[in-house]
């Protein structure tokens, strides 16, 4: 997968080199002064049965993480990578560090031990959500598509915005 990522650093634009540490130091071809520090998250091998849906939403991909962020050499950008699982492509997620920490830390039962985070994400009709909490019936709540859409939309867990987005370091 890191192949790919360089490639697509590449066709995106940028130049890159790697640090001691393991982050990537990315610029942008046209103002190579602007370094952006990014860490790259590959998804662990995932199970359909354990990581998939099961009440029989249709998933286009599914990337689950287990992960630490970093104290120290923080970086600036976050970028997770997962593959689609009907054509086999590499799906971003692109997301500042510190937006991803808070996003993290609101979820209670997520940080307790504030040493190692997991994250499981599902992409589903072009849009991203984290879906690493959601039981059985919380699958059924939030993500059926209902007459005013999905009601995990107007969450923190909608990740749709850092989805693919590769202009880094603009969001938020």
């Amino acid at each position: 997968m890191k192949t790919e990522f360089e490639s697509k650093l590449k066709q995106e634009g940028y130049s890159y080199n790697i640090d001691p540490v393991g982050y990537y130091n990315i610029s942008p071809i046209k103002r190579i002064s602007l370094l952006i520090k990014v860490q790259l998250i590959e998804s662990k091998p995932i199970n359909k049965i354990i990581h998939g849906s099961q009440n029989g939403n249709e998933i286009d991909a599914i990337g689950y993480f287990r992960f630490k962020l970093a104290t120290e050499e923080k970086a600036d950008i976050i970028i997770f990578e997962f593959q689609h699982l009907k054509d086999g492509s590499s799906v971003y997620m692109i997301i500042p560090a510190e937006t991803l920490r808070k996003r993290l830390e609101k979820n209670i039962i997520r940080s307790r031990s504030h040493e190692y985070f997991e994250l499981r994400l599902w992409l589903m009709d072009g849009q991203l959500y984290d879906t690493t909490n959601l039981g059985l019936e919380g699958e059924w709540y939030y993500l059926s598509d209902g007459k005013g859409g999905r009601m995990i939309e107007p969450t923190i867990w909608n990740y749709t915005s850092f989805l693919n987005n590769w202009i880094l370091g603009s969001q938020d």
